[in-house]
């Protein structure tokens, strides 16, 4: 047999049930402008719709909320209580509200950012520093799994800078921000030919950039192109390392005027030249997901121009030879 607390229990969801928003908010209206008429002339409805909605609200809870014998009517002491807790759910509503509306506006309270380790190094603060307003708190990770379309359709990232080669899936939004070509880098004492790649490749050792980035995998099909297999007898998770190790006179490598500038390696240790048997370019792009984030995609792509416009571009100009050709900011593509 039901207890009389199981009997009661379907009676009150069904009561709490039957509440709504509305109600809630022309009861707290009443109460904060001290009349119906008044809460209806802030709601833009007539008294008697605030009437009935009052009526409906008390029916629903079974409870007296207006004393209604007293001119203007009166909070009773259940309503007094009512209306604490209704101004909470009224609050709360208005936050889903406003995080939906700053969200669209490219405004979030946490924004998880990949970004590829070369940018971050160079353009990263100063990109970051236009942006301190889109949201209240950052994580920036730089690891290849952080900037993969993968990522964003993982969720892992909410926005990523990124170099992954390849036509994007059709569920994110990608905008460039920047073409690059990729360069020799040789001992500044080597006497060889940088040229001749095959005899470069046979005389030093290639310095190779992890296995799994998405620079890696273009060098490797750039290698097989040229009909060149270097031996790769030194190879390092970051960039910092392969200038260093150049400069060291330890092999060679390929580099982009980002990852140069990024590497700080002393210029009278290192030669930088064209990159024989063809042309190797790589894209850095904005990505987010399509259809919830086209705002931040736009404030980001704007700040990460500037940023290299302005920052990294004179820093170029002042390591490289016809560095307006060899970086071009905005790639020329949307």
């Amino acid at each position: 047999m039901k207890s009389p607390k199981d009997s009661q229990q379907p009676a009150d969801t069904s009561a709490a049930l039957r509440l709504n928003l509305r109600m809630l908010d022309i009861f707290v209206q009443v109460a904060d402008h001290g009349s119906m008429s008044a809460a209806g002339e802030q709601l833009g409805v007539s008294q008697a719709a605030i009437s009935q909605a009052i009526t409906a609200l008390e029916e629903s809870l079974g409870v007296q909320l207006l004393d209604r014998s007293v001119r203007p009517p009166a909070l009773t002491l259940a309503g007094g209580s009512v209306l604490k807790a209704a101004r909470g759910v009224v609050a709360k509503v208005q936050e889903v509200h406003d995080a939906a509306r700053n969200a669209a506006l490219g405004r979030v309270p946490l924004l998880r950012i990949g970004m590829l380790d070369s940018f971050t190094s160079t353009a990263g603060t100063q990109t970051l520093d236009r942006l301190r307003d889109i949201a209240s708190e950052w994580t920036v990770a730089s690891g290849f799994r952080a900037t993969s379309f993968q990522a964003l359709i993982d969720r892992r990232s909410d926005v990523i800078i990124t170099s992954e080669d390849g036509a994007a899936p059709d569920s994110l939004a990608v905008s460039t921000i920047l073409t690059e070509t990729f360069m020799l880098a040789v001992p500044a004492d080597w006497p060889g030919d940088p040229a001749n790649l095959s005899a470069l490749a046979a005389d030093l050792s290639y310095i190779r950039y992890g296995r799994d980035s998405h620079m890696g995998v273009m060098i490797d099909a750039y290698f097989q192109r040229a009909g060149v297999q270097p031996v790769t007898r030194y190879q390092f998770d970051t960039t910092d390392a392969l200038l260093r190790m150049v400069a060291a006179g330890f092999g060679w490598t390929i580099v982009t005027p980002l990852i140069l500038l990024k590497s700080m390696a002393p210029a009278n240790k290192v030669r930088v030249l064209p990159l024989p048997r063809g042309t190797l370019r790589r894209r850095l792009v904005v990505a987010v997901r399509k259809g919830e984030g086209a705002e931040i995609l736009a404030r980001v792509r704007k700040a990460a121009l500037e940023a290299l416009r302005e920052s990294v571009l004179p820093q170029i100009e002042g390591l490289i030879s016809d560095a307006r050709a060899k970086f071009v900011v905005g790639g020329g593509r949307p």
